[in-house]
């Protein structure tokens, strides 16, 4: 359970990292002694290719034809996914709707072979003003099966999130690219965004049509706001971590380190970024002068962390799998998630030293919604 850690990685979570490593840069990696757990560990981190290629380079004799299919079939998720980007930029272009591209694709450039980076969604931030009219753009080019597969849910606390599929990829228009729970946070966070979504944006290429990424120095730091927000919400994949250390060492020589002190201290995020620090650099090889601010000293903090990484998974998928020995009925349902609520927040207030504030805005945060979702089935019965 994630209150009752120990510390210690598995030996086939070192061998998965002794392979995460070679696959991010290029080093040699052992044969590991159990392969299925190392694929295992890989779907659950969202690495399968990169770990697939990994095994071949380090001698695996793959005589199944589907690991070498996943490979095949992600490459040709790059290709349709940058075509559909490129066709969905153009359409909002020509309606006057310029936006920026977070996260996804543009990440993928920045890894040593970016068709192994596996693919999630397309997310396009327009802003509050541009997100109506964006919206209704998607919506004229849509066929009627993706009209009605469309979604607008209030994933930011209340603010529009528009969710249509373009053929068999998912895209999300964003009004704002994130929030913190605190209303002071919030407003020195959309600050910071405002800037970094609209000044020195970095344009990159895909299927010849030229994208607008974040700024650098923004980007970085949106790249760990958003990881550490999933993680603190109920779980991350090391592909997140991938991507943030791939963005880091590329453009180690764009990115502003002095941006970083007063961000994270005005958020009070610095002790939560030295966390991910160290497992970047101490376990996944990141060199350590490539990291922004980066304070040695919490290897045994990170490994905890990296610990409830490996166990929760994407996402948290993890926590699905023990939550099939939920208990029926709604009240004893209730009790049991709010005891693994309960116990994952203690153990965040362990590892968040100077960031409390922040886990406890998060947990009540959970457990408010939670309630709110209790007395909304009650009244619909």
């Amino acid at each position: 359970m994630a209150g009752k850690r120990n510390g210690r990685l598995t030996p086939a979570q070192e061998e998965y990292l002794g392979l995460l490593r070679s696959a991010l840069w290029g080093t040699p990696a052992a044969m590991p002694q159990d392969i299925d757990a190392i694929r295992i560990i890989a779907k659950m981190q969202r690495t399968r290719p990169m770990i697939i290629s990994a095994l071949l380079n380090a001698g695996w004799q793959c005589d199944n034809p589907q690991p070498l299919e996943l490979v095949r079939k992600t490459a040709a998720t790059h290709v349709r996914m940058d075509h559909c980007l490129a066709n969905v930029v153009t359409t909002l272009r020509n309606g006057g709707v310029e936006p920026v591209l977070l996260k996804g694709q543009g990440l993928a450039r920045n890894y040593l072979q970016p068709l192994l980076r596996e693919c999630g969604d397309i997310d396009l931030y327009v802003g509050r003003e541009q997100y109506e009219k964006a919206c209704a753009i998607i919506n004229g080019t849509a066929t009627e099966q993706e009209k009605s597969e469309a979604t607008v849910t209030k994933l930011h606390y209340g603010l529009p999130h528009y969710e249509p599929h373009i053929g068999k990829v998912f895209i999300e228009i964003h009004s704002i690219s994130s929030i913190c729970l605190n209303k002071k946070d919030n407003a020195i966070y959309q600050a910071l965004a405002n800037k970094g979504l609209s000044n020195d944006l970095v344009p990159l290429v895909f299927d010849g049509v030229t994208v607008n990424t974040p700024s650098d120095s923004f980007n970085a730091f949106y790249i760990f706001f958003h990881m550490q927000r999933h993680f603190l919400r109920g779980g991350i994949g090391l592909r997140q971590m991938c991507d943030w250390i791939r963005f880091l060492h590329t453009h180690a020589s764009t990115i502003d380190p002095s941006f970083f002190e007063s961000t994270l201290d005005a958020l009070e995020l610095r002790a939560v970024w030295n966390l991910f620090a160290s497992i970047a650099i101490d376990y996944l090889g990141l060199p350590a002068e490539e990291m922004p601010l980066y304070q040695p000293g919490l290897k045994k903090e990170a490994e905890l962390v990296l610990e409830c990484i490996f166990e929760e998974g994407n996402f948290g998928k993890g926590r699905t799998l023990r939550d099939k020995g939920r208990p029926k009925g709604h009240l004893a349902g209730k009790l049991y998630s709010n005891k693994h609520i309960l116990e994952r927040h203690l153990m965040l207030l362990r590892l968040y030293p100077g960031s409390k504030r922040v886990v406890w805005e998060n947990t009540k945060s959970i457990f408010t919604a939670g309630i709110k979702n209790s007395f909304n089935k009650i009244l619909h019965r």
